[in-house]
């Protein structure tokens, strides 16, 4: 080391070459370097600064990470794993093209939690596509797959820790139970007289409990009806799970044809049915029912099984839940339940009492007489 204006300077200017070299050490190994392109003292400090920096960041781990823009990192790396790993796909597309119109330009580095935050202020003022107001839920949703995209990063060594743990969701009131009311049932029905195919999905599901996604994906295959049962292969908890059928449900399915592999083919294509939106919504409306989407047929079917005295533990796995505490919305709070809570109870003591009265003042009277 060289004294230069009261400190220590590692850089120094060799008499034989007339070069400017850096010289120092670091965790014990000794540095050299010649510092070509330095003409002046200043230089060579500048040119050491930078060769430092290098040192420490390879010390501390720094130096192979990578940084790369978010909309390539999510086309080279998350949509392929995606397509390989989730049912969401072509959810996941979509949401990835609003996430990359956001961030478009951004270096995965470049992703803050304010960032973030911003990001999730602006999606929510955003209307959707028909105009209306964007709900908490589909914010959460695209918070949830930027997280698992930055967290891919962390993975890949391209990212320290994921931004993302840093931003609150919004907090959500999932406790909305709609149920379709009797008097709404034979409206439905009546609406839905010319329409087999819906009519037959509308009533399976009242019966089963079966998601929409799960009814589609339906093969005569995964029916027995000898036990009466139907065996869903895929469900929301990637997990099978056997559903009972009552009398409804098994005279619906014997009464149906078996033209394909799928209980409920498309008309058009024979295959997989994916969408009876057009034809629900016109069937509600002739109807008259309002408020109501096709899950809340699974929320009525688990509140009609509840009301009838279902335990939460055989609902849930009827359902499929994968936690309890998603059953148990179902049996907290019907009037019939509560009625019937109540009328098992013990009598209390004061009750005991005054029935003691009573046999007491029976027994004097019958030994008057």
């Amino acid at each position: 080391m060289t004294a230069h204006k009261g400190g220590y300077v590692t850089v120094r200017k060799r008499k034989d070459t007339g070069s400017w070299i850096t010289d120092f050490s670091h965790n014990g190994e000794r540095i050299q370097r010649v510092l070509k392109f330095a003409r002046t003292r200043k230089e060579a400090e500048a040119a050491e600064a930078v060769i430092m920096s290098q040192v420490f960041k390879q010390a501390y781990g720094f130096e192979n990470k990578q940084d790369t823009l978010f909309e390539n990192f999510i086309v080279e790396n998350f949509l392929p794993y995606s397509e390989a790993n989730k049912k969401s796909f072509r959810c996941d597309v979509l949401a990835c093209t609003v996430l990359i119109r956001h961030f478009k330009g951004k270096s995965l580095r470049q992703i803050t939690p304010p960032l973030i935050e911003s990001f999730k202020q602006d999606f929510l003022k955003t209307p959707t596509k028909h105009g209306g107001q964007r709900s908490k839920a589909t914010v959460n949703n695209h918070l949830s797959i930027l997280s698992k995209i930055l967290s891919m990063a962390v993975d890949a060594d391209m990212l320290d820790a994921n931004p993302c743990f840093k931003v609150k969701k919004f907090r959500l009131n999932n406790q909305r139970i709609r149920v379709l009311s009797a008097e709404e049932e034979a409206r439905l029905f009546q609406a839905l007289s010319g329409n087999v195919l819906v009519r037959d999905i509308v009533a399976l599901a009242l019966n089963t409990g079966m998601r929409q996604g799960e009814i589609f994906n339906l093969k005569w295959f995964d029916v027995d009806l000898n036990r009466r049962i139907i065996i869903v292969q895929e469900s929301k908890s990637d997990r099978k799970r056997i559903v009972p059928l009552n009398e409804t449900a098994d005279a619906l399915l014997r009464e149906r044809s078996k033209t394909t592999e799928y209980v409920f083919p498309s008309p058009q294509t024979g295959r997989r049915l994916d969408n009876i939106k057009r034809s629900f919504t016109s069937a509600m409306a002739k109807a008259g029912i309002k408020d109501f989407r096709f899950h809340d047929f699974r929320h009525t079917f688990a509140t009609r099984m509840a009301e009838r005295g279902s335990d939460p533990f055989t609902l849930m796995r009827i359902l499929g839940h994968s936690d309890i505490r998603m059953t148990t919305r179902y049996t907290h709070a019907t009037d019939n339940a509560l009625h019937r809570a109540v009328a098992n109870l013990v009598a209390n003591p004061l009750q005991q009492s005054r029935t003691n009265v009573h046999d007491g003042e029976r027994l004097r009277l019958i030994e008057r007489t």
